[in-house]
């Protein structure tokens, strides 16, 4: 049997193994007392200390003070917001806002906070020259910038534009083109650290 030499290794591994095993204290810490001592209060074992008398003073330990530690408010938490574009729509050919234009742009106004900045798009559909769609994207960009700041906007305002491009859907029916004469606002929040 082969067996047998296998377990005698494992068994004898094992008792070496017990025989290096450091040996557990049993020895019980000392506790430690307070007493008065020579006319001072001193710490000592509490198997040495003089034993009280009856004139000796009964002390009650006292729950320990801890002072209180300055914790300062949690700062709250800075939520980056994430606004969605504000579409403003123009007739075919046109730089002119319409009053369903203006009211978006008013109520765009109310979206803006203290130290935000709005970046202006202006846009066109596809129809007519690259030149053409190019100056009016740029006359819609204006206009709309114009409004704000009529509405009293102090929010620094930048102005992109780009004719027969960045289309909000694709251009193949009269509805598509209408939504793509467009003036995207996009509210930019400053960074806090």
């Amino acid at each position: 049997m082969t067996l047998r030499p296998v377990a005698v290794l494992i068994v004898l591994s094992l008792l070496s193994g017990c025989a290096n095993e450091k040996s557990i204290s049993t020895e019980v810490p000392t506790r430690q007392s307070l007493a008065w001592v020579r006319s001072d209060w001193r710490i000592c074992d509490q198997r040495e200390c003089p034993a009280p008398t009856s004139k000796t003073v009964l002390l009650v330990a006292a729950s320990p003070t801890v002072a209180p530690v300055f914790k300062e408010p949690p700062k709250p938490i800075q939520v980056a917001r994430k606004l969605a574009p504000v579409s403003v729509t123009f007739q075919f050919a046109s730089a002119a806002l319409s009053d369903l234009a203006e009211m978006e742009i008013r109520r765009a106004v109310a979206l803006i906070q203290p130290g935000d900045s709005i970046l202006v798009e202006g846009r066109t559909d596809d129809i007519g020259s690259q030149a053409f769609n190019d100056r009016l994207a740029r006359k819609r960009a204006e206009v709309v910038a114009a409004y704000l700041k009529r509405l009293g906007v102090k929010s620094p305002i930048d102005i992109q534009s780009q004719g027969k491009c960045c289309y909000a859907i694709a251009n193949n029916s009269d509805e598509s083109r209408a939504i793509n004469r467009r003036v995207d606002l996009h509210f930019l929040p400053t960074q806090k650290e």
